[in-house]
């Protein structure tokens, strides 16, 4: 399989050398082509700069990053066969839609017949095509978002960077776009390179994903090695909702004496068990109910499908789980 991008060993630090930021601390990932890669972490994780070293508007500070096996590490931008999509979409309001999107051929010189049928191609493309002459203003945001899409794509690049594209959509029409945006990159084969710092995003879109923590990567994988196969505490809490277990607790609930992650659709409330604890939260979710129980000294949530029994606030219960379902993360 080809490899679309390779960071090697890259570096990207700001401030002064001698108490630098390490944005970006020693990073390896390989994304292979026709891919649809997500980059998920909290905000100055390092996602971010990442994608920007391989759009070129940051230079790494060390290492070698490579597009379609060729160092781009000292490439202008304009230079490399990437284009990005930008949370705020980024369009010229004083154009129109058919003249935003064609803007990128008009900078390369091509003729305005051929730019405006290429234009109203890519606007076909992301369902768009009756709106080429209205201003950016009169759209509705999803329709931004497919504007910059079409503009990003109308230049042909190899691989799309989105960065939180769908950040200022509201919940249903980010939903919907997800799928879009899904089905838009099988059609076209492109790698694409998604930015996220929501887990639900990253995990409904890619094909596989890097999770970030401060510079570096925790984890890469596919969504469901990922999920259900966390490499460390600050995997297992950071995507999904899960449950992390202290050795100890692990061990009085029938485990070995390690870490582990335990999501709360996989943990039931019992009778009796061998650790009891006190409900201390209820959070409704429609298709079910989060019951928080606090054993000890460790908060854990189990997940009570619709229509069964829940218990109120500062009743006793304890906790049950097939032995499966228990992910260990090490002693330490």
């Amino acid at each position: 399989m080809t490899t679309a991008v390779e960071f090697l060993n890259v570096f990207r630090h700001f401030g002064p050398a001698s108490a630098p930021v390490r944005a970006v601390d020693g990073v390896d990932l390989t994304i292979a082509e026709g891919s649809f890669f997500a980059m998920l972490g909290p905000s100055g994780s390092g996602k971010t700069t990442c994608l920007r070293l391989i759009s070129g508007f940051e230079k790494p500070t060390g290492g070698e990053i490579r597009i379609f096996g060729e160092d781009v590490s000292n490439t202008p931008p304009h230079l490399r066969n990437v284009n990005t999509v930008f949370q705020d979409y980024a369009l010229f309001p004083h154009m129109n839609v058919r003249d935003n999107v064609a803007y990128g051929l008009m900078v390369k010189g091509m003729g305005r017949a051929q730019r405006y049928a290429r234009a109203e191609e890519m606007l076909a493309l992301v369902h768009l095509d009756s709106h080429g002459d209205r201003k950016p203003g009169q759209l509705s945001g999803g329709q931004r978002q497919r504007v910059a899409l079409a503009r990003a794509l109308v230049n042909e690049p190899r691989v799309l960077l989105l960065d939180e594209p769908l950040g200022a959509l509201d919940l249903k029409l980010r939903e919907a776009m997800q799928d879009e945006l899904k089905a838009l990159q099988k059609r076209l084969g492109l790698t694409f390179v998604f930015v996220t710092h929501d887990q639900h995003e990253a995990l409904s879109m890619a094909d596989s994903l890097a999770v970030f923590n401060e510079g570096k990567i925790a984890q890469i994988g596919t969504p469901q090695e990922i999920y259900d196969q966390p490499a460390t505490r600050f995997v297992a809490d950071f995507v999904g909702s899960s449950n992390v277990l202290p050795p100890a607790l692990t061990k009085a609930l029938g485990g070995p004496a390690e870490w582990a992650s335990l999501r709360p659709e996989a943990t039931r409330l019992a009778a009796t068990g061998p650790v009891s604890g006190t409900v201390t939260a209820l959070r409704y979710l429609g298709a079910g109910t989060r019951v928080v129980i606090t054993l000890g000294e460790t908060e854990v949530a189990a997940l009570v499908p619709a229509g069964q029994p829940v218990p109120a606030e500062g009743e006793t219960t304890s906790i049950a789980f097939d032995q499966q379902a228990l992910h260990l993360m090490g002693a330490t």
